[in-house]
């Protein structure tokens, strides 16, 4: 896609006639078609780093999308010095562009993505609007977990191991955080756990294991960073998924996922642990657990994953919960942009607490 100048800087900043040209280039605009107007509204979405908006043109001739979605940097200076740090907008920007050519992966389409001067981006996505969108705080039933473990079994798969990794996908850091800010996160996750450790209604023996995770996180790093290795989500909890039933004649859901600032190249169970461990209750992950591991091996060798087995499976479960814990640790311990934030990362950090013990 193509970088027109310049890039707008806000949704009043986007012109019927610029987005007429972007709806153009995407082949979402017949010739005889023109954008007359155009109006935006803020779109609350939890836990994302960054503005969001629905665009709402207005055509003369045949019309184009309904509604669009745009995503610009967020535009609180922490956060978009945070997300300088970790290249979080570059991940999202070049996810669209690079990792999903083949429009095969679950998310939602681009029409637009863009990353300008100082870390600024814009990008142009399907409204999602009109799918049930997931909510960590009130869970899902066993039967949805299972098909969102295997729908990112099935991601994993296709870069399982690949050369690709190395040659195409070497702009995708080695974890979540990245092996070359493994020092500084310990010290913020170090800092995190004092702040609220105190506080933490955990289970007994979880100290001794939370104080274990702050002192090895470099080596959890480098255990999650080391092959095989795919490409993985980040932040892949509910409140990134919307789900809906595509074919209404075979009644299969689809889950698609929204925010991929945090994709990385790491160990897939990252994924799957981040996952399990935020997203059901300790009492339904202590009974589901087994059967969503069973079936995220099951997925990945029938699209032909054979050199991993259950062992390996659980150990890289267990590493990533730890390093599950030590994010939400940080988030916990920062700014809460709403009550409801406070709440997600209240809830996350009691489920992986139990999962820390259960998986020692």
């Amino acid at each position: 896609m193509s970088t027109p100048a310049p890039l707008p800087r806000t949704p009043a900043e986007i012109t019927p006639d610029w987005l007429e040209a972007r709806l153009r280039e995407a082949g979402l605009l017949p010739d005889q078609s023109r954008v007359e107007g155009l109006a935006f509204a803020p779109v609350d979405l939890v836990g994302v780093n960054g503005d969001v908006f629905r665009l709402l043109p207005s055509y003369g001739g045949a019309r184009g999308p309904a509604s669009l979605i745009a995503k610009f940097p967020a535009s609180a200076p922490a956060a978009r010095g945070v997300a300088a740090f970790q290249r979080w907008y570059e991940r999202e920007v070049r996810a669209y562009r690079e990792l999903n050519r083949d429009g095969h992966l679950p998310m939602p389409r681009c029409y637009f993505a863009a990353l300008g001067e100082d870390d600024h981006f814009l990008l142009l996505l399907e409204d999602l609007g009109r799918r049930e969108a997931g909510d960590q705080l009130v869970g899902c039933d066993p039967a949805r977990a299972k098909l969102v473990v295997r729908t990112i079994a099935r991601v994993h798969a296709r870069w399982w191991d690949a050369p690709a990794l190395e040659r195409e996908l070497s702009w995708l850091p080695l974890t979540t955080v990245g092996l070359d800010h493994a020092r500084p996160v310990q010290g913020a996750f170090a800092r995190a756990w004092d702040a609220i450790g105190p506080s933490l209604s955990a289970p007994k023996g979880f100290a001794a294991l939370a104080a274990r995770a702050v002192s090895r996180y470099p080596d959890l790093l480098a255990e999650a960073a080391s092959p095989p290795l795919t490409v993985i989500h980040g932040d892949y909890r509910l409140d990134n998924l919307f789900f809906d039933v595509p074919d209404p004649a075979d009644g299969a859901e689809r889950v698609t996922a929204i925010d991929w600032q945090f994709t990385a190249r790491c160990r897939g169970a990252y994924d799957v642990a981040y996952f399990v461990a935020l997203n059901l209750s300790t009492e339904e992950r202590r009974a589901a657990e087994p059967a969503l591991l069973d079936g995220y091996l099951e997925t990945l060798t029938a699209s032909g994953v054979t050199a991993y087995d259950a062992a390996a499976l659980r150990r890289d479960y267990a590493l990533s919960v730890q390093l599950a814990f030590a994010t939400f640790v940080i988030g916990a311990a920062g700014h809460q942009p709403s009550e409801r934030m406070r709440a997600v990362h209240s809830l996350g950090l009691e489920r992986l607490a139990a999962a820390m013990v259960d998986t020692g």
